[in-house]
């Protein structure tokens, strides 16, 4: 019987744990369904064992009884204590007595009952001071003996046990309709099984949330429903070894009335007066056996009865998560198909893409550019796709990647202004590898563009030369305020010009036209070179340039008429070109007074 209700009391605090856990969090009416069945078992069991421990106490008496008389100390502590308080009592009767005497005696006597009444208060002090020195001894010996493992009795085990559930206690007794409402016992008849029960459909437990779009919530869930249902598993598995337990209970006490009920029947056929007279004090023991066993049997069958409705409802909750874990099971495995399925769909689209910039686009520069610009977009397509497919609760997210945002563009803010600038340098009119190029100060030619660097191969001197090193520069110093000059494709020519400062009496429109005539005759050595490269840049504009011709302008000076020669020669050629050009001027104008002559120098280049 111990074993049993140790047993019962373990399953209600499983049973409590199961309720409290985050599975049945949203659930108040199975968690409630479950609390009620359990603390009605449980007040069943202990009043089973109520039952059971006055039965046993009753067959016990005599023996129980003869181990009490046996124990010598406490029947002198008993004793002792009857003593003192009845003294205690007839001194305290004594003491008034003398008061009331004193009241009323004379003077002469009165001295005489106030010693007398000293004596009688003193001793019964005395014995108050023994009295109360015995009922400490009584109640020490007592808890001892409740204390002691083997000494206590059934009946201290059993309350003992039962403080440790206060709800029990907390819950009140329980309802016998309550009880057998999932089935039927007939407590008349000796143990009869209650019939199984009918629980109702148990509401969903867990709700599957339609913002857990990502696949890592999804799959936390699905975590979190095996794990309640395999807890709902174990508390079945626990309430069906617990019925069985009860079964054999129950058999074992039905086998007793069943006795009892032969017994009582078989006596009532005798016809003899003594027999009958014997039969009939035998009924009546019978009788009275019978209602202490129905006390037994009647509360295990209505805990039977209730444990089978806690099972029900343990039974619907394991039906209800199995269901919704394989309805999140298949949820993961559409959204991962759908995950997979757009992945492969970006891929796809990137390799036709890869296809389409190799038919398509012949030009190197424009084919890097594409490519480069897939490379970007397929993987920022696949890092959007991977977020919205692990991660949900998007919403949430939205100040603190706002916050992230800000901190990165303040971070990196060369970084982006480098990728902007990457954009305009590869524009139409942007700067193409072998362009020569001065920004920044450095004068070079292109030889890669990057996402974030270009790098400049410089060149040096009169005949821009290369010197041998490459300057890496930041695609952000495009927006700095210095400016980006830049040779125009095809066209490798430039402007140098040649002054000379002639006297005051010179005649103007005479030197200027000897002197164009001498231009325009060195020029002509070179000029279908410079032609044919101005074609070129022709055919890159949207707008008529004027063709590249020497030209002689004249201004008035202090000291003179200065006219400066300014002519397109070629770098490669730019030396040969400038001695001849500065011979045919000096020669053109012999014959005039010279006041200066500058040496050929670069003038703006085109």
């Amino acid at each position: 019987m111990l074993q049993h209700l140790t047993r019962t009391v373990d399953w209600y605090r499983q049973l409590t744990a199961l309720g409290q856990s985050s599975g049945l969090a949203d659930d108040e009416v199975d968690r409630d369904r479950l609390r009620q069945s359990s603390i009605a078992a449980v007040q069943f069991a202990f009043e089973f064992s109520s039952a059971a421990a006055s039965v046993l106490g009753s067959s016990a008496g005599s023996a129980s009884a003869e181990t009490a008389d046996s124990s010598d100390d406490a029947a002198r502590m008993a004793r002792t204590a009857a003593r003192m308080s009845a003294r205690v009592s007839a001194l305290q009767s004594r003491v008034k007595e003398l008061d009331s005497e004193i009241a009323t005696a004379r003077s002469r006597a009165r001295d005489s009952l106030t010693a007398r009444r000293g004596q009688v208060q003193a001793s019964l002090d005395l014995a108050l001071e023994v009295q109360k020195t015995v009922v400490q001894l009584q109640q020490f010996a007592a808890r001892s003996t409740s204390a002691g493992a083997g000494g206590a009795s059934l009946a201290t085990q059993i309350a003992d046990l039962q403080r440790t559930v206060p709800e029990t206690r907390l819950a009140g007794t329980p309802s016998r309709g309550a009880a057998s409402r999932t089935g039927t016992t007939d407590t008349g008849a000796a143990a009869t099984a209650p019939t199984s029960s009918s629980t109702t459909p148990v509401s969903s437990t867990v709700a599957i949330r339609p913002t857990s779009a990502g696949l890592i919530p999804l799959a936390g869930e699905w975590l979190a429903l095996r794990s309640t249902r395999r807890q709902v598993e174990d508390a079945i598995k626990t309430t069906d070894h617990l019925s069985d337990g009860l079964d054999s209970l129950r058999r074992a006490v039905g086998r007793q009335v069943g006795t009892l009920v032969r017994t009582s029947m078989a006596d009532t056929l005798s016809t003899n007066l003594g027999a009958q007279a014997t039969a009939q004090r035998q009924t009546e023991t019978a009788t009275t056996q019978f209602r202490k066993l129905s006390a037994v049997l009647v509360p295990l069958s209505e805990q039977d009865i209730t444990m089978d409705d806690a099972r029900g409802t343990l039974a619907a909750l394991s039906t209800t998560f199995s269901e919704q874990s394989l309805s999140v099971a298949r949820n993961i495995a559409f959204r991962a198909a759908v995950l997979a399925l757009c992945i492969a769909l970006v891929l796809i689209i990137s390799e036709f893409w890869r296809r389409a910039t190799f038919k398509y686009l012949h030009d190197t520069r424009r084919r890097r550019q594409f490519l480069l610009l897939r490379r970007v977009a397929v993987a920022i397509a696949l890092l959007v796709i991977l977020f919205l497919g692990f991660v949900s609760e998007i919403g949430s997210l939205a100040t603190y990647v706002g916050f992230l945002t800000a901190g990165i563009a303040v971070a990196l803010q060369n970084v982006i202004l480098a990728v902007v600038a990457y954009f305009f340098l590869i524009g139409r009119y942007g700067v193409r590898l072998g362009d020569r190029i001065t920004l920044a100060g450095v004068t070079g030619r292109v030889v890669e563009i990057g996402l974030i660097r270009l790098y400049v191969m410089e060149l040096s001197g009169p005949e821009l030369q290369p010197t041998g090193r490459i300057v890496v520069l930041s695609n952000a110093v495009l927006f700095k305020p210095e400016a980006l000059f830049k040779q125009v494709p095809g066209a490798e020519y430039v402007w140098h010009s040649v002054t000379l400062t002639l006297a005051p009496a010179t005649d103007v429109h005479a030197v200027q036209e000897r002197l164009q005539a001498a231009a325009e005759s060195v020029y002509a050595t070179y000029k279908d070179t410079i032609e044919a490269q101005h074609a070129a840049v022709q055919r890159l504009v949207d707008f008529e340039t004027t063709s590249p011709e020497p030209r002689v302008d004249v201004r008035y000076t202090e000291t003179g008429f200065e006219f400066t020669v300014r002519y397109p020669v070629l770098p490669d050629r730019a030396a040969a070109n400038d001695q001849l050009m500065a011979k045919t001027v000096r020669d053109a104008v012999a014959g005039e007074s010279q006041v200066a002559m500058n040496s050929p120098q670069d003038s703006a280049s085109t």
